[in-house]
């Protein structure tokens, strides 16, 4: 039978499902935290996990967060749907609260603490009980120094978190965290919340083969730098690696990226929502062998919706008030639908921190009659069903659910063209209308079009809940489980390669134009065919790569030489990509 979960209780483990898919390994869907009200990065992990344990697959939702309120969250998400009752959510402080270790052994007793006089800041308590679940202190005497306890249910301690100076430079600080056995022992003393929350990582893997698939970009930071011998580890990309609006080939990298970027070889997988987004990731960063396209899962009807139950005049925007989802310009097109005599009505389903904004601009544009403020609603896929289009003029996208759900129910997307998601899933005036960023005028027409063009629509709806089929549930979990199965079975030659470190060691211009690269390599436990140098041309995906092999190689040095005539084979801006491919003997 399927482990029985108390959703008021702290799960300790994967839940078993029954039955268990035959060589199914546990799976981790490992977020940062998880509250009542989320995006659509947490939404999806939530679902995955629902949708691995459904299909006989142990699965769980791990979190690091520490959340008064955490039974009452997940007893809310059950109730919602959003999570399955039988999937567990282990927290990182649920789990050490409730876990009572016999004495820890005896040793000198690193607590330095206890040498700095505190005052009492603040109290915390557990929502479901009343019971102190954390005090804040400061120091007396020293600013920037602070402890925090944490205590379980029964008011021994688990855990301590200080800032204390620096041993031989008190005006720097370092951060001591200590696990406390419930008769006050030593467990664990940690230089960092990181090192901690990698120690609880290896304890909820344990002795068994598990695959840890991490979300949250905060604790993918982290996690970059975890190993056990039997985890493997992918890591989502659910937005795009650069800052909002800059190229994706040059511009500055996301803040919340750059952790997963610099250490982008030590995951086993990394998954991308959309091809497009793979191919500027591997543009920029070289062809990794580790990267691969899983799309998040949308579920529609078996059946399209009856095509003369939609309403010739419904256009919908479903999304956050955000500026990038750049609601505003929804508006402006709707407007000009009804400017060209067009009866059309916008219903704005979402909300966020524009709502007034927006409404300031409806009432200015004199468009109250024409456009309803929906908020969050439980009935979007009835909407879906009876909508003619769809509108989105998001700023950019990783993949937008919003244009998969719509077509699931053969509501035909109006989509800018930006980077990523659109152009992956709009065949332009087949399963939508992709239009270039910004071009208000093309997305009038084809809103238009499909309002008052019933042949058109209809055509244009079935294409576009036909496309949805592959982007059910069962295909993407069927997409992960071969993502997984063929990552595991390459982990030991993977992590061999990317140890292998190769630097640049010279470039020299000879006398007749050529241009010598020189390029050498360390030791490794791998022994190489060789290397090869592949050049290809900067911000064109479509070029053909050049591929020079060594001229001369001695001793793990590899020189090439690079003809005078190269820019007649890759024209353009320049060489972007000098990478090197280690090849060995199967």
């Amino acid at each position: 039978m399927a482990q029985e979960i108390d959703p008021g209780a702290p799960a300790t483990g994967p839940s078993r499902p029954d039955p268990v898919r035959a060589g199914a390994r546990p799976t981790l869907m490992v977020t940062w935290s998880v509250g009542e009200t989320f995006g659509g990065m947490t939404a999806m992990c939530l679902k995955r996990a629902s949708l691995f344990h459904e299909r006989g697959v142990p699965s769980a939702v791990v979190s690091f967060n520490p959340a008064p309120a955490f039974a009452s969250i997940r007893s809310a998400l059950v109730a919602a749907k959003k999570l399955h009752p039988d999937v567990p959510i282990i927290n990182l402080h649920e789990y050490y609260a409730s876990l009572l270790h016999e004495p820890a052994t005896a040793q000198q007793d690193p607590r330095e603490h206890r040498n700095f006089d505190w005052n009492h800041h603040s109290i915390t308590k557990r929502e479901s009980d009343g019971s102190v679940f954390f005090t804040d202190h400061s120091s007396r005497l020293y600013g920037g120094l602070s402890h925090r306890e944490y205590f379980r249910p029964d008011g021994t301690i688990y855990l301590t978190d200080s800032v204390l100076p620096l041993a031989h430079n008190s005006q720097k600080t370092r951060r001591v965290l200590l696990l406390l056995d419930s008769h006050g022992g030593v467990r664990g003393e940690f230089a960092g919340a990181s090192d901690l929350y990698k120690h609880w990582l290896a304890e909820l893997v344990g002795e068994s083969a598990t695959d840890v698939i991490v979300d949250s970009k905060f604790s993918a930071g982290f996690l970059g730098s975890f190993e056990h011998p039997l985890a493997m580890k992918f890591v989502n990309f659910h937005s795009t690696h650069v800052s909002a609006g800059a190229d994706t080939l040059t511009g500055k990298l996301s803040d919340a990226h750059q952790g997963i970027i610099s250490n982008r070889d030590n995951w086993d997988g990394i998954t991308f929502l959309t091809e497009s987004q793979r191919q500027a990731f591997v543009e920029r960063f070289g062809g990794q062998g580790n990267t691969v396209v899983i799309s998040n899962p949308v579920d529609g009807p078996a059946v399209i919706p009856e095509f003369a139950k939609r309403d010739r005049s419904k256009v919908l925007h479903v999304g956050r008030f955000t500026k990038g989802k750049n609601v505003s310009e929804v508006i402006e097109i709707v407007r000009g639908v009804a400017s060209g005599g067009t009866a059309v009505r916008l219903d704005l389903i979402g909300e966020g921190e524009q709502h007034k904004d927006l409404e300031d601009l409806v009432r200015d544009l004199g468009m109250s009659d024409l456009v309803r403020f929906r908020g969050h609603i439980d009935t979007v896929e009835e909407e879906l069903a009876t909508a003619r289009a769809l509108i989105l003029c998001s700023k950019f996208e990783g993949q937008s659910l919003a244009l998969l759900e719509a077509q699931a129910w053969g509501c035909v997307p109006v989509s800018y063209d930006v980077n990523f998601g659109p152009r992956d899933v709009i065949k332009n005036e087949s399963t939508g209308f992709l239009v270039p960023f910004h071009d208000r005028e093309a997305a009038v027409r084809a809103v238009t079009r499909l309002l008052t063009d019933d042949a058109l629509c209809q055509e244009m709806s079935l294409n576009a809940f036909n496309l949805a089929k592959n982007y059910t549930s069962d295909a993407i979990f069927d997409q992960w489980i071969q993502a997984l199965d063929s990552a595991r079975a390459k982990q030991s030659a993977r992590k061999a390669i990317a140890g292998m470190k190769a630097k640049l060691s010279a470039i020299r211009f000879r006398p007749d134009g050529t241009l010598e690269i020189e390029i050498s390599t360390e030791p490794s436990v791998l022994e190489p065919d060789g290397l090869e140098l592949v050049l290809t041309e900067r911000g064109n995906p479509d070029a053909q790569p050049v591929k020079c092999l060594p001229y001369r190689e001695t001793d793990g040095n590899f020189k090439f030489l690079i003809p005078i005539d190269l820019r007649t084979k890759i024209p353009g801006t320049g060489l972007s990509t000098c990478t090197y491919v280690l090849k060995r003997e199967a």
